[in-house]
């Protein structure tokens, strides 16, 4: 169960949005799988990202995990070496209810180590996910948790998906370049009670997903554009690099997408040190750029961001 989360203030936590009547998510860790700086780098970006008298710089960014709240609980989209210290950021402990893994890259699953000691040392309760074809991946980078005869810490993602609060959760599979494929999430509330329904998508890892899935996946019922779209652009502009060695969207890219250009709010995220977000002029109306522990509410009318 999610613990307490008094408010904190705004410039360095995430928005005090009450769990029993809003849902949104927070984007702890908005970075590539290299994060932001770069340890052996000084480019401008990564200099900044440095900070200076001890404030980070707003390209500051860690590895992806995404917290979920809905009806007074709480998920984890992913879980990125840098988890624990996302967590220890917020203002009040917090457990998440459930936890999910969209593929077995180290910079979406290796936080899984500190969550599954949770599980097994500290006798703790927490439901964990993932694509059935991923669970082997998992197994085989963390042994001590998969004991010979137990069913095991993760359980597959149903098709019919995982609610966590009001709000299901399901994946689907996408395109991931260069690198095979990988899962994005879908995010459905439906209407009831005087309130407008709503759905979203967190897709961080793709590149050329086929307008068939789109239409499937990220549209809303009716076919209408998405409320919130989360979308991983990688870089500025990779049309110098080989597509066959590529393996996320760019900027120039995504901002020809129908599917995203639909979409009533995309924010842009996975963002590597190609992508400096003091420079965001050039996106259009409803577009930015994430940063670490931002938080957007999710609703048929997507509302005002709390910047970091």
């Amino acid at each position: 169960m999610t613990g307490p989360h008094p408010p904190g203030p705004a410039q360095t936590n995430p928005a005090p949005i009450s769990p029993d009547h809003h849902d949104s998510l927070t984007l702890l860790g908005t970075g590539d799988s290299k994060g932001v700086p770069r340890f052996w780098c000084a480019c401008p970006v990564c200099t900044e990202a440095r900070g200076a008298n001890g404030q980070p710089g707003l390209n500051r960014r860690a590895r992806t995990v995404t917290l979920l709240r809905s009806g007074g609980q709480a998920a984890l989209l992913d879980a990125g070496p840098d988890t624990h210290a996302a967590l220890a950021r917020l203002p009040g402990p917090l457990v998440p209810d459930a936890v999910f893994i969209s593929h077995a890259h180290n910079d979406h699953m290796l936080g899984l180590g500190d969550l599954l000691d949770y599980v097994r040392y500290a006798a703790g309760r927490l439901r964990i996910y993932a694509p059935p074809e991923v669970i082997p991946a998992l197994a085989a980078r963390f042994p001590y948790a998969f004991g010979p005869g137990e069913a095991g810490p993760v359980q597959p993602i149903p098709p019919q998906g995982v609610p966590v609060g009001r709000v299901t959760v399901r994946a689907f599979r996408v395109p991931h370049g260069a690198n095979g494929h990988s899962h994005a999430y879908r995010l459905d509330r439906p209407a009831g009670a005087g309130r407008a329904g709503w759905s979203a998508a967190v897709v961080t890892d793709a590149i050329g997903i086929p307008p068939e899935l789109a239409r499937e996946w990220l549209t809303a019922p009716g076919g209408a554009g998405l409320d919130t779209l989360v979308l991983g652009t990688s870089f500025e502009d990779e049309s110098g690099a080989p597509l066959s060695g590529r393996s996320v969207y760019d900027v120039r890219e995504a901002l020809t997408l129908p599917w995203a250009r639909a979409a009533r709010q995309v924010i842009l995220t996975h963002l590597s040190h190609g992508v400096d977000v003091r420079r965001a002029a050039h996106l259009p109306p409803g577009w930015r750029y994430a940063r670490d522990d931002l938080t957007t509410p999710l609703s048929g009318h997507p509302g005002s961001l709390n910047e970091p």
